[in-house]
This record gives C-alpha cells, structure tokens and sequence, in this order.
C-alpha cells in the first residue's frame, strides 16, 4: 500500500497502469496483437515498467503476447472472464485487510478476536465485490457468447 497526503490507497500504481493498458486492449477488441507503446501512448507510463506489468499479466494468462514484426499484446481470455481481481492479484498480490485473516499462522493471538471477527466479514466482502467487477463490466461492453 502506498501512503500519500496520510491516506493509504489500496491499488498501487502498477496496478492502475494495468488495468488502463487492459481497458485499452479490450476496446481494442480482436485487432490483433497491440505493442506495449500503443498500449502506453498518452497514459504517461514508461514503456521499460510497461513491459514489466505486462510480463505478470502474461505469467498469470491475462494476456498472450507474440513477438516479431507484428507482435504485441492481446487478451488470453474474453473480457467478461477476466476480474479485478485477477488483475490485482496478478499485478500487486491479493488484497488483505489484517495479516491475521489469513490464518492461524499469521495472527498473533491464540484464537480470534472481535476485530478479527468483525474484519473477516470485511475481507470477505471485498473480495466477493472484487471478483464480481470483470473488463467488461469496467469498459461497459456487453459480449456476446460464443
């Protein structure tokens, strides 16, 4: 978590960057392989990070990419399968409340406590919303099934 003017934001910055180049590949829909530059243009984003991001992206099947004269980037999965939390967790690791939720061997008292009771149904809450927000849902496209 970033800490910024005493707030602390959940999504990092790679993780926004992300989400940005996955929105700009989906409107792209089906044109082919699209070049971590094309993905950054105008986003403010330096290609050498952009291709790190896209690397995790590629490494957890978000993506595929193709190299030569005509390669780049493209969706590995329809827009409607990919969640944010595929992409959170692929890009920063999973979103976590407390280190106590996730398990015995991570809190620090014998049995839980009212905070932690109370947090879990937070946690759970969190990640249920952020598995339910897809791409497509994000760039407010319907696809059709095929």
């Amino acid at each position: 978590m970033s800490i910024m003017d005493n707030k602390v934001y959940l999504i990092k910055s790679d993780t926004d960057y992300a989400l940005r180049m996955l929105v700009n590949l989906a409107l792209r829909n089906d044109a082919g392989p699209v070049t971590a530059a094309v993905l950054v243009d105008g986003q403010n984003v330096p290609v050498d990070f952009a291709y790190k991001i896209l690397q995790k992206l590629r490494r957890a099947k978000i993506l595929n990419s193709f190299k030569g004269v005509n390669g780049g980037f493209v969706l590995a999965k329809k827009p409607e399968e990919i969640s944010l939390a595929d992409i959170i967790e692929a890009v920063q690791g999973r979103l976590i409340i407390r280190p106590c939720l996730l398990g015995d061997d991570h809190c620090v008292s014998a049995k839980p406590c009212p905070v932690s009771v109370k947090l879990q149904k937070l946690q759970e809450t969190l990640d249920n919303e952020i598995r339910g927000i897809t791409l497509a849902k994000i760039i407010g496209i319907k696809f059709s099934i095929s």
